[in-house]
């Protein structure tokens, strides 16, 4: 870990696989705004022109940092105080200084091996440990056990990916009872974890509409926070006070707003094919490889037996590798002639996030206003 912070970043995520949100909260950092990216008149500040202390990531823009102690973080399965203070530019710790070395090795080898393809990474040694394993365990094979179990394979009588979306509507509730739906309240409790922190539960209240607002309540010990979208504008009012979502905020917010996203499957999703056939906590499940309307690349996974979709696989490419994120669905129920999932999990190395939903409520009526940005 180098620079900066991430401590935020496990109480702040939250997600929604499309019926839900899925935000990453940013750090209250001095960064341009993200408009200067879209310039081709100016070029975007580089982390050293933007953070203090910088060695050893000269050169490398400065919004793509969080990602880079993201990616440490996961693959050391530690939080930004193993190398950081309260001071985020302060060298006390030793680690810190480690860290800057190790660096600077995986960047020679990459560089003399690879091609200087990110090939070799903090993960490759450390998987999701503080201090590496030099020697291998005595039993080999129990090790590796249960490997078969996630190898991808594509039986013969895997069926047409058409044939699997089909079944997913039609075990949701059909295309109709979905071009209903025109609200959906949601009640819950949410449960933040990280490896190094103890769990944190809150209740949780979501609105949402067709026409892709959304609005976030949590409450938790330090008061009430609030998101907020009505469409076009985004904003966060919380214990610092109430502002409007920066940009990068703003990207994500309004595309989990999407109120049809796994619902409207086809829409969401224009190019899909299918990839394997795997097993998923115990079920069977046809794996999808589908590229979303932004040109994200994403992995569905379908229960064989339910038809209804159990699992979304994405990676986030970074600097220094990528970092894969999971969302499980689970608990399906009926309401109002729809199928939806009460509790979803959600998870990204060292941090993870479970949503409990004790009511879902369709076409409730929704006050417009609560979408709006708040006089103060």
């Amino acid at each position: 870990m180098i620079e900066r912070r991430c401590i935020s970043l496990a109480s702040t995520i939250l997600i929604t696989a499309g019926l839900y949100l899925l935000a990453v909260e940013s750090r209250t950092a001095a960064l341009d705004s993200p408009t200067s990216r879209q310039s081709s008149a100016v070029e975007e500040r580089k982390v050293e022109q933007v953070y203090k202390n910088i060695q050893v990531l000269n050169g490398l823009p400065a919004s793509e940092l969080d990602g880079v102690m993201e990616f440490m973080s996961a693959a050391l399965g530690v939080g930004c105080t193993h190398c950081h203070t309260n001071q985020w530019d302060s060298d006390s710790k030793t680690s810190k200084l480690g860290t800057r070395r190790m660096i600077l090795m995986t960047r020679a080898i990459n560089k003399e091996n690879f091609s200087g393809n990110p090939a070799i990474t903090c993960y490759t040694c450390h998987q999701g440990q503080p201090r590496t394993v030099p020697l291998p365990p005595v039993d080999l094979d129990s090790s590796h056990s249960s490997s078969n179990e996630s190898t991808p394979s594509k039986p013969a009588d895997t069926p047409s990916m058409s044939a699997i979306i089909d079944r997913y509507l039609q075990a949701i509730g059909g295309e109709t009872a979905i071009e209903g739906m025109k609200t959906r309240v949601l009640r819950g409790i949410e449960t933040t974890t990280n490896r190094m922190t103890a769990p944190v539960t809150m209740p949780i209240e979501i609105y949402q509409t067709s026409e892709n607002k959304l609005l976030i309540h949590r409450d938790d010990s330090g008061g009430s926070s609030s998101r907020g979208f009505d469409g076009l504008r985004g904003w966060i009012r919380d214990s610092k006070g109430l502002r409007d979502m920066d940009e990068k905020e703003l990207a994500v917010m309004s595309r989990d707003a999407d109120f049809y996203s796994y619902l409207k499957i086809k829409r969401t999703y224009p190019q899909m094919r299918v990839l394997a056939k795997e097993r998923i906590g115990g079920r069977d499940a046809y794996v999808v490889g589908a590229t979303s309307r932004d040109d994200r690349r994403e992995r569905l996974f379908f229960d064989a037996e339910s038809g209804l979709l159990i699992r979304k696989y994405v990676s986030f490419k970074t600097a220094f590798g990528s970092i894969p994120e999971v969302t499980d669905f689970d608990d399906y129920r009926e309401v109002n002639g729809i199928k939806l999932p009460f509790t979803i999990k959600w998870s990204r190395a060292p941090y993870g996030i479970v949503r409990k939903f004790a009511e879902i409520r369709l076409n409730a009526n929704v006050d417009g206003a609560k979408f709006q940005r708040p006089a103060k």
